[in-house]
């Protein structure tokens, strides 16, 4: 599938971002029992994450970046999630199953290394998305990076989840919640 270079590169942008973590303007947090709900007005998205994790908003190329608590002092990786706002070119408006394969090329092409392990569609907030497992070594730790890409109208969203290699399943409940929790704001 020839994907076109505007595309290309747009996907390419955000792999790199998600990947390297990432920054944002507004930002609101708001209690709910065991989350706590950030509302991005600028990009127009809210998410949950956990009570205990942390956010930033000034870190480069990404709207938000949340971390989770130490777990101990030998705690060698501070798990985290990125959320990417970024406004789709003309070329990318059409369903998101059109770019799947040009999406998943581009990573391996752009992350040298890089394996993606799987990809599924799934439904967040009946919104169509991409979810993408892919493991990677880096600075000499192996890590897991699930990535999953919404799209609408002319906004594409990029949630990413990254935790050292072999930890996914103990986050996989947490990050259903958060992943689950994104809402486009009209």
């Amino acid at each position: 599938m020839d994907i076109p270079r505007h595309l290309r590169i747009l996907i390419q942008s955000l792999l790199v971002v998600s990947l390297l973590l990432g920054c944002s303007q507004t930002k609101i947090a708001e209690e709910t029992n065991e989350f706590l709900k950030y509302e991005d007005k600028n990009n127009k998205f809210t998410i949950s994450y956990p009570k205990d994790w942390t956010f930033d908003t000034m870190q480069k190329n990404v709207s938000v970046l949340f971390y989770s608590p130490n777990e101990s002092e030998q705690d060698v990786y501070t798990e985290n999630i990125t959320v990417k706002a970024f406004a789709l070119p003309a070329e990318a408006i059409s369903p998101l199953e059109n770019n799947k394969d040009g999406m998943i090329e581009t990573i391996k092409k752009q992350t040298p290394g890089i394996e993606v392990l799987n990809s599924s569609n799934i439904t967040i907030n009946e919104l169509p998305a991409l979810q993408i497992l892919l493991r990677e070594k880096r600075d000499n730790v192996d890590l897991t990076h699930q990535m999953t890409v919404v799209f609408k109208g002319e906004m594409g969203y990029v949630l990413g989840f990254t935790c050292l290699d072999g930890d996914l399943d103990k986050y996989s409940s947490t990050i259903d919640k958060v992943t689950n929790s994104f809402k486009i704001l009209n």
